[in-house]
């Protein structure tokens, strides 16, 4: 199905923008993408392995640390993230359908697999998961629940390294790979 979408996007005629970003707008869209390059991969490559294997980690005492301490979904913010820079800079009926369609999925997609955590790993570890964590990025930490130094040094640098590394390739390749430049 997805590939379906973004073959349809390719194949799809832009033209018709129903509005123009500034360059100011485009700039933040750079630093928001570095943000969800950053939350991509720490959910991929730092202990906890969250993406993969939430289940299994979440079962566990103790098992709130690094990524986890700033939101349950770090995949799924960086798709928030991602969708949302991308709806707001590809504004032809297209753009607008995919990146929306993707920005919905990632929104609406914590609360299911928030329920089937609670149901695999049971109701009342799941209470205590959820008193020690949020959905939404650093509201567990604003709201004191937890610390953002420790969750710095769990996080360590290579995860940051790799997001920059990763980011700094895409924004100068983008026009390259995607056929647009980040700034025009």
């Amino acid at each position: 199905m997805f590939a379906w979408l973004f073959i349809a996007f390719w194949r799809a005629e832009h033209s018709g923008a129903y509005f123009v970003t500034s360059p100011s707008v485009r700039v933040l869209s750079a630093v928001l993408m570095l943000a969800a390059f950053w939350l991509f991969a720490a959910a991929l490559i730092r202990k906890p392995p969250i993406l993969l294997t939430a289940e299994t980690v979440l079962r566990e005492q103790g098992s709130i640390f690094g990524i986890l301490r700033i939101t349950r979904h770090p995949f799924l913010w960086s798709l928030v993230l991602w969708s949302s820079v991308h709806f707001v800079n590809n504004a032809d009926p297209a753009g607008l359908s995919l990146f929306g369609y993707f920005l919905a999925l990632a929104l609406l997609g914590t609360w299911p697999i928030d329920k089937r955590r609670a149901r695999l790993i049971g109701n009342e570890r799941w209470q205590e998961v959820k008193s020690k964590t949020s959905n939404i990025p650093f509201a567990a930490i604003l709201k004191g629940q937890q610390e953002l130094i420790p969750t710095i040094r769990e996080i360590g640098c290579l995860v940051p390294l790799i997001a920059l590394a990763a980011w700094g390739t895409v924004l100068h390749f983008h026009e390259s790979f995607f056929g647009l430049p980040v700034f025009y």
